[in-house]
C-alpha cells in the first residue's frame, strides 16, 4: 500500500521516525525516536547561516513513512503509548529505515531514497490494474498531474511552517509535525481531523492487506484447492495471525522488517515485470473515466504521502535540498510506476488482478508471494500502531490503556476490518477510497487550506495568485475526493 508514518504527533514530544506500504503513507501521530545514526546528525551542529527549506524552519515534521514507512526503537513505546498523539504509517507496505548521509554530504541523495522507499509499497501492486482500468492515456496524464499536485501541495505545507514561526505565532516544537501545524494553523478542529484522519486511513489500509494477503494465500495453493477457497474463507483461517500481530504492543526490531519489507517489494516488482514481458502484447483501453476511483486512488494511495515525508527533510545535513530531493524522487517514482504499470498491463490484459502478484506461476512466483505476505504481516502493527494508540488515549485519556481495555481494542479493529474485506471487491476498490479520499484529503486538500489559515493568522492574508493557487488546488483535490467515491 503506499505506504502511512507519524502525522498526528503532540506538538511538544521532539523526537523522529523512520520509514516505509506503503501509503496511507499514512501518518497522523506523535512521532516515535529515530534510530541512533539520525538521532547523532540531528544534534549535529548547524552550519552558521545554513538556508533551510522555507528559510529558518530547521525540524518540518516527524512523521514517519509507512507500511511503506518507518523505524521506530522500542524503548519509546512505553512514553508514546502513554501521551497523546499516535503514529500513523502511511504507506503501507515495505517499512525502511531512512539511509544516513555521510559527513560532508547535503543528504539529497539519502532523502531521494528514502521518499522512493516511502512510496512504493503493496499499493504498487495494484498500478497494473489501474492501467488496465482507466486506461494508458488517461492513467498516465493522472500519474503527471499528480506529480505536479503533489509537489506544489509540498510547497505549501513548507511556506505555512515559515509563515508561523517568522510571524511568532508557533515555534518549531509546535509545528514540526503534521497535526502540530494544523493545529496551529486551523485550532483544536485541525488536531481533531489529524486524529480521525489517521484512524480511517489505518483502518482502510488494514481491510486492503487483509484482501492482498488472503487472495495472494489462495493463488500459492494448486488450482484444484484454490478453486474452493474465496477472500473471506482464507481470511478466516489466517484471522488469528492478523490478531497475533495487533496485540503487539512492541515494535522491537523495526529496522530488520523495514530492511526486510523494501527488499521483498523491489524483488516482487522485478518478478512481476519480468513474467509480464514473457505474455504477449495485450490491448487495453486509452481512457476510460468511470474507472476514475479505482486509478485515481491507486495513485493517489503512492504519491499522496506528504504527511510522512518531513521526518526526510528533518533528517537531511542540509535542508535546503529537500524540495530539490522530493522533486526527483517523485519523477523516478512516476516513471517506474509508468513502466510497471504499463508493462503488467499490457502482459496480463484488462483481466490483470488488483493483487498482481496473485498472476505469477511456478516456484519463483510462490515465492515471491510468501515473501510479500510475510512482509504485510510483519509490518501490520506498524501501520495499524498510530490509529490504535488514537482509539486507546479516547478510551483511557491522559494515560496508558490497561492491557485488557488495550487487547480488546486492538481485537475490535481486526475484527471489523476482517468482517469488511471479506465484503469488499477486491484490493484495488480498498485503495481507490483509502488514495482517493484519505490520502487526497491530507495531502492536496488539507496543505492549501492550511496555508491560507495560516497567513491569515499572521495578519498577512494570502491575495492575486498565491490566493488563486491556493484555491486551485483546493477545489482540485475536493474534486478528486467526491469522484472517487461517486464515479
Amino acid at each position: 500500500l503506499g505506504s502511512i508514518s507519524d502525522v498526528c504527533a503532540s506538538p511538544t514530544r521532539r523526537t523522529m521516525p523512520a520509514m516505509a506500504m506503503t501509503r496511507a503513507t499514512l501518518a497522523l501521530s506523535r512521532p516515535a525516536t529515530a534510530s541512533a545514526p539520525l538521532r547523532a546528525r540531528r544534534t549535529a551542529p548547524t552550519p552558521a547561516k545554513q538556508p533551510v527549506v522555507g528559510g529558518k524552519l530547521q525540524r518540518i515534521a516527524s512523521i514517519a513513512p509507512s507500511a511503506h514507512r518507518h523505524a521506530m526503537t522500542a524503548t519509546t513505546d512505553h512514553a508514546a503509548s502513554m501521551k497523546r498523539g499516535e503514529r500513523l504509517t502511511a504507506s503501507a507496505a515495505s517499512s525502511a529505515t531512512p539511509a544516513a548521509a555521510s559527513g560532508g554530504d547535503t543528504g539529497e541523495t539519502a532523502a531521494i531514497i528514502n521518499v522512493i522507499k516511502a512510496i512504493f509499497g503493496a499499493g504498487g501492486f495494484a498500478l497494473p490494474w489501474a492501467f488496465a482500468q482507466g486506461g494508458t492515456v488517461l492513467v498516465t496524464a493522472c500519474l503527471v498531474s499528480s506529480y505536479w499536485f503533489a509537489l506544489k501541495a509540498l510547497e505549501m505545507l513548507v511556506k505555512s511552517q515559515e509563515t508561523l514561526i517568522n510571524a511568532g505565532k508557533a515555534t518549531q516544537e509546535e509545528v514540526q509535525t503534521y497535526a502540530g501545524l494544523t493545529a496551529k494553523a486551523i485550532g483544536p478542529a485541525g488536531d481533531v481531523i489529524c486524529r480521525v484522519l489517521n484512524v480511517v486511513t489505518c483502518f482502510g489500509i488494514t481491510v486492503g492487506y487483509m484482501i492482498f494477503v488472503a487472495d495472494t494465500c489462495i493463488s500459492m495453493l494448486p488450482a484444484d484447492q484454490a478453486a474452493t477457497y474465496t477472500t473471506a474463507k482464507m481470511l478466516t483461517y489466517n484471522l488469528s495471525v492478523w490478531l497475533f500481530m495487533a496485540w503487539q504492543r512492541s515494535i522491537a526490531g523495526v529496522n530488520l522488517i523495514s530492511l526486510f519489507g523494501t527488499t521483498t517489494v523491489a524483488l516482487s516488482m522485478v518478478w512481476v515485470a519480468i513474467s509480464a514481458l514473457r505474455n504477449p502484447m495485450q490491448a487495453i483501453p486509452l481512457a476510460d473515466i468511470s474507472q476514475f476511483s479505482g486509478f485515481f486512488g491507486t495513485v493517489a494511495f503512492l504519491f499522496f504521502i506528504h504527511f510522512t515525508l518531513f521526518s526526510v527533510q528533518e533528517g537531511m545535513p542540509q535542508k535546503k535540498y529537500f524540495l530539490s530531493a522530493a522533486n526527483k524522487a517523485f519523477l523516478i517514482a512516476m516513471a517506474i510506476s509508468l513502466v510497471f504499470g504499463l508493462v503488467g498491463a499490457v502482459g496480463y490484459g484488462q483481466g490483470v488482478s488488483s493483487v498482481v502478484v496473485t498472476m505469477l506461476t511456478g516456484v519463483a512466483g510462490i515465492i515471491v508471494k510468501g515473501l510479500l505476505a510475510l512482509n504485510l504481516w510483519s509490518t501490520f502493527p506498524l501501520m495499524a500502531r498510530s490509529s490504535l494508540l488514537i482509539l486507546e488515549n479516547v478510551a483511557s485519556p491522559g494515560k496508558e490503556a490497561a492491557l485488557p481495555l488495550s487487547l480488546g481494542i486492538r481485537t475490535g479493529f481486526v475484527a471489523l476490518a476482517a468482517y469488511l474485506a471479506c465484503n469488499v471487491p477486491n484490493f484495488g476498490a480498498v485503495l481507490g477510497l483509502v488514495g482517493g479520499v484519505c490520502c487526497c484529503a491530507m495531502s492536496i486538500f488539507m496543505p492549501p487550506i492550511i496555508l491560507f489559515k495560516s497567513k491569515e493568522l499572521v495578519g498577512a492574508p494570502a491575495t492575486g495568485g498565491e490566493k488563486g493557487m491556493i484555491g486551485f488546488v483546493a477545489l482540485t483535490g475536493l474534486v478528486c475526493m467526491i469522484l472517487s467515491v461517486v464515479l
